[in-house]
């Protein structure tokens, strides 16, 4: 089998790690990483507590504890080659009743039969010897767990994957795929750098880089791009304004088959085709107005706080802005070839199952997004905790569980408070995008989820709206910790796979058609695994290319 080209859309850590194990199996392929983000890690990757998993409470024998235990034999010995900041510091959850006990107890149990090394449980007076502030009835020690940066990761396996003559296109919006026997075209549109999304407060360690269009940053030493580079590049952007106007004016949908998901925002759809209309841009600016109205409220009665623009709208990851900010959206990029591939493998996280039914995949699973705010708390309270302390899952309750982890700078991470985000890629806290509240009021399997753990949900409202709530929560365990010194830190989204049955994706699947592999769900822990899913993301993109 001859592969020559190969693009990875998505540059979260799955993605870049995926690229990197190509460049690794086909060191003589072309391999182009396209995201319209500005950097590696945006998303989800760049916004994490820093948790390496040591795989507690997977099921025994799964695909997950397989992959988790795979991952980390790839991931320690790459981190310590890479330079890519790694601390052990041990993981213990706290069970404060006799249900979480009995919980506890079933984790040690599946812990053990995962070997994870070193891990025991330990009475309320041994508790003391590992966390001295921390109080409870049982609680549950793995030594060897860790805490790394998945940014700086992300940045080491970007680095690689450039150093095999790799290319990264930033800012590069990919919309749709012309899937073929034995190729697959990539069609999308650049990204305007005042509209790509980023989220405010990302993990230490993000590249910042701007390689928009082509990759122009290189290695991370910064080496400058070769003559050749830029002259293939000239030709590139030549022979793509030559294309056939039948491709360039190609209509797009944004209906899937059988009015499936949007595989366009409908806000652009209707810029489209009515941007210049004067009815349409006044429309437009009330509407705006009025988002900034609403907007500017909320800023006010809360104060500003930091990192926090009132002037954003629509959210750091409005699709289209979905508000005025400067400039018109009616002049969006059209839609444009960005290149055919022998191999394209899908790492979309968030925009998994649009990208998915443009694709002419199916819509299921679909995403739901939610949020994940973080705190920090200031240095007087690093002496309280030594590494990593958590709360007992509960199962029918899956994001309730908490933490409060040493970062590696030695402040303190509490975190996440999780509930259901008002926009896919909207980091603002006060963002929010009209379209993805739409999808996912439009999904069926959110709704039966939100019936299944509505009791649930019930008791976790306050935490999740008041800050003082959920520190006492934390507090239950830690009870010196100081609720004055907590602070608002980074905000994630977190990309979960559901059915339309309401029940949650958290194992790796992937949807594959000709020579196109969509990846569309991940177990919570894929950052600590990303290595292992990378082999086999690869595994099965390349088989399919075979047949």
């Amino acid at each position: 089998m001859s592969i020559s080209r190969v693009a990875v859309v998505g540059a979260g850590i799955l993605g870049v790690a995926a690229a990197r194990e190509v460049t690794t199996r086909f060191p003589d392929a072309e391999i182009t990483v396209f995201d319209k983000a500005e950097n590696v890690a945006a998303h989800q990757s760049g916004h994490t507590s820093g948790i390496v998993d040591s795989g507690l409470d997977q099921e025994p024998g799964s695909a997950e504890a397989k992959l988790t235990r795979r991952g980390l034999q790839l991931l320690i010995p790459y981190m310590a080659e890479a330079g890519v900041p790694y601390r052990e510091c041990g993981q213990l959850l706290i069970a404060q009743n006799t249900d979480e006990a009995e919980r506890l107890e079933e984790i040690f149990a599946r812990a053990e039969d995962n070997e994870v090394p070193g891990v025991r449980l330990l009475e309320r007076h041994e508790i003391g010897a590992v966390e001295p502030a921390v109080r409870g009835v049982l609680g549950l020690f793995s030594p060897h767990a860790a805490i790394t940066d998945f940014s700086a990761l992300t940045a080491a396996l970007a680095s690689d994957v450039r150093a095999a003559g790799g290319t990264f296109r930033f800012g590069s919006e990919v919309t749709g795929f012309d899937t073929m026997s034995n190729e697959v075209r990539l069609r999308g549109r650049p990204v305007p750098a005042d509209d790509s999304p980023a989220g405010d407060g990302a993990a230490a360690g993000e590249t910042g880089e701007d390689d928009r269009g082509t990759d122009q940053a290189g290695d991370q030493a910064g080496s400058s791009e070769g003559a050749d580079d830029r002259d293939r590049r000239d030709d590139q952007v030549h022979d793509r304004d030559r294309r056939d106007d039948q491709v360039r004016d190609r209509p797009r949908t944004y209906r899937g088959e059988e009015g499936r998901e949007p595989v366009i925002g409908i806000a652009d759809e209707l810029r489209d085709r009515f941007g210049q209309q004067d009815w349409f841009k006044q429309a437009e600016s009330t509407l705006g107005e009025w988002t900034q109205k609403v907007s500017d409220a909320w800023a006010n009665r809360d104060g500003s706080r930091p990192g926090d623009s009132g002037s954003r709208t629509g959210g750091a990851g409005s699709r289209a802005g979905d508000a005025p900010s400067g400039r018109s959206r009616s002049e969006a990029p059209a839609e444009e070839v960005l290149g055919t591939f022998d191999i394209v493998i899908v790492c979309a996280g968030l925009q998994a199952d649009r990208l998915a039914v443009a694709a002419g995949l199916d819509a299921e699973p679909r995403i739901v997004p939610f949020t994940s705010d973080f705190y920090r708390s200031s240095a007087t309270d690093t002496e309280v905790v030594r590494g990593i302390i958590g709360s007992v899952p509960d199962p029918p309750a899956p994001f309730t569980e908490t933490s409060i982890v040493r970062g590696l700078d030695d402040g303190l991470v509490l975190g996440p408070n999780t509930f259901v985000a008002l926009g896919r890629e909207a980091y603002d806290r006060h963002g929010f995008d009209l379209a993805d509240i739409t999808s996912t009021a439009r999904s069926k399997g959110f709704w039966k989820f939100a019936a299944q753990t509505a009791k649930t949900a019930a008791r976790g409202v306050k935490p999740r709206v008041s800050k003082t709530a959920f520190v006492d929560g934390i507090r239950r365990f830690v009870p010196e910790l100081d609720p004055n010194a907590v602070a608002p830190g980074a905000r994630g989204v977190r990309a979960q796979a559901m059915t339309a049955e309401g029940e949650l994706i958290d194992e790796l699947t992937m949807t594959r058609r000709g020579r196109l592999t969509v990846v569309r769900s991940v177990p919570k822990w894929a950052a600590t695994s990303a290595l292992a899913i990378a082999e086999t993301i690869v595994d099965r993109a390349f088989e399919n290319a075979a047949r």
